[in-house]
Parts: structure tokens; sequence; C-alpha cells
């Protein structure tokens, strides 16, 4: 995927960040002070407002002496100057339905503000952050349990979701018959997937088990065909599995009071310096409305859209 693309003229790209961090209704700097701000002429910063005005991007009420405010603005058409394309945002696969549900919120609410949007899957959260660091997104959504352990200095968390807006729970799925065997347990683990790698070492790690490398999405197939005796995952992916071979229990109450509510909410991260995609993101992405949205396409009242 090739690097994200950006605005080539310069005043442009920095009056429309400074534009898309004030508020509607707030007072913009005087003439003067924004060449001087910008290290521009009054020409270019004049015909550079005045040309915002003319593709609607902003709306400017002038006051004389006053001064001028920013009425209107609009994030689609400021974004677009300064990133000269659309918004990328990586998730994990749309395997269950809160993912999808998720992603259609976002993509929905951003789009009906003019932002144009695309989602990339990316299966593991530690691939996601690496696409993140690598500009090859603007944002990434992992579980706040892995925005916390994972995120380095140049990251930061825009939001963090209510508990099971990422997934409902994590569980761990094993095969009834081999629990009470006396031979060592095969255990599922997948370290691309940090929620996953990261709760089987603490659910298992002192116990006499051999750990088998697999994908998280596939832990259906391993179980099915017996390839391993138990795993971790989450219950919107693997709870249609339980029956008379396969069973289910919660995580230790000791894996739980570690990781409290983190492994299940949703947590949007961001690179420190991308102050443009922070300012849409927290301005678009309304917690209630990316949950309403959410819900409906979980509850089937609302097609997947993304």
């Amino acid at each position: 995927m090739a690097t994200i693309r950006r605005s080539t003229s310069d005043l442009e790209t920095k009056l429309a960040n400074y534009l898309l961090s004030m508020k509607e209704g707030e007072q913009l700097l005087g003439i003067r002070d924004l060449t001087e701000k910008f290290g521009a002429s009054l020409g270019s910063v004049s015909t550079t407002l005045n040309y915002f005005e003319e593709i609607n991007a902003v709306s400017i009420k002038k006051r004389g002496r006053l001064g001028s405010t920013l009425e209107e603005k609009s994030l689609g058409k400021l974004w677009g100057i300064i990133e000269g394309g659309p918004m990328v945002i990586a998730l994990t696969l749309p395997s269950f339905t809160k993912c999808e549900g998720l992603a259609t919120a976002i993509y929905s609410l951003l789009n009906n503000a003019g932002v144009e949007t695309y989602l990339i899957f990316i299966r593991g959260s530690i691939s996601r952050l690496r696409a993140l660091r690598s500009g090859h997104c603007h944002a990434t959504v992992i579980s706040a349990m892995a925005a916390d352990e994972l995120s380095g200095e140049g990251e930061t968390t825009l939001l963090t979701l209510p508990p099971e807006s990422f997934v409902k729970e994590h569980r761990v799925f094993y095969r009834r018959n081999r629990m009470n065997a006396g031979d060592p347990l095969i255990v599922g683990i997948d370290h691309d997937s940090f929620d996953v790698a990261y709760l089987t070492e603490l659910e298992f790690g002192g116990d006499d088990v051999i750990f088998q490398e697999l994908t998280f999405t596939q832990i259906d197939l391993h179980m099915a065909e017996s390839a391993v005796d138990a795993a971790i995952s989450n219950s919107d992916h693997l709870e249609r599995m339980v029956g008379d071979e396969i069973a289910s229990r919660s995580l230790s109450p000791e894996v739980r009071a570690t990781i409290s509510d983190r492994g299940t909410s949703a947590a949007f991260v961001a690179r420190v310096d991308d102050v443009a995609t922070q300012i849409v993101l927290t301005e678009v992405l309304v917690p209630n409305q990316v949950l309403n949205i959410q819900q409906q396409v979980v509850d089937r009242k609302l097609v997947p859209r993304y």
C-alpha cells in the first residue's frame, strides 16, 4: 500500500490545520498575525482564506476592527486540503457482528461528515500498530488493553469506548475430554494478536501445557480437528462452537482482576504528531452515536456498510 498522500501547498496546509483546530464561533487571529505565524505575505494569506470560503471549506464572518470569526467549518473539505486523500483507519478482521458494527459506525459517521474514509482490516493489534507507525493508516482501533501495553511515545489514545465495545468477553474454550487428562494440554496461541497472546500467557503460563502457534481466526478449525485442546478467544467469535465436545469458561479471577475491562473496550490510537486526525476523529466519533450504530448492526436492524 502506498504511503498516504500530502497536500502540496504549504500555506494551504498550514491555514487548513489552523482552521481545523478552531471551534465554530471562535475569533481568528488578525491578518497580520496570520502572516507572521505562517511566514507568508498579506496577499497570499488573504487569497488562501478567500479560496477556502469559495470551496465552502469555511465560512468567515468579517467584522472590521472587531476582527473575524469562524462561523462554520467543513471537516471534510479541510481534511482534503491537508491530506489530499482519504482518512485510512485500520481495524481487526470483520469476522463477527460487533466488529462489523464498529466498522459501520466509523465509516458512516466520517463519510456523513464529508470525510472520505477507507477502512483496512488487519489481523492482530501489533500489525495494526505497525501500519500506523509506518504511515499506512491515520489511526487504528485496538483494545484498550493493547493500547495501554503497546503504545509508545509516538502514539496517543484519542478515544476509549465503554466495555464490550470491542468484544463481548474473552473466554477459555476447551475440549471437554481433555481437561482431566494426564498429559499436558496443547494450548493455541497467536502472537500476532496481543490480546490473545497476553491473556493466554496469563491464564496458562504457570501450568503444564504445550503452546501451539496458530492464527486466532482459525481457532475453531483447529479445535474441530483436535489440533489443540484449549484456546482463548472472544465469545463473539467462538461461542457458537460450544456443545457436546467443546465447552467454555470465564478467565480466572486473577486474570480478570489484572485486565479489568480493558480487554473488551475499543480504543482509537493515532500518532502524536498527527493533529488533524486527532481533531477529526474526536469531533466526529461521538461515543453514543458510535455505540448506537454498532448495536443496530449487532441486532440486525442495520446492514453493515464499510
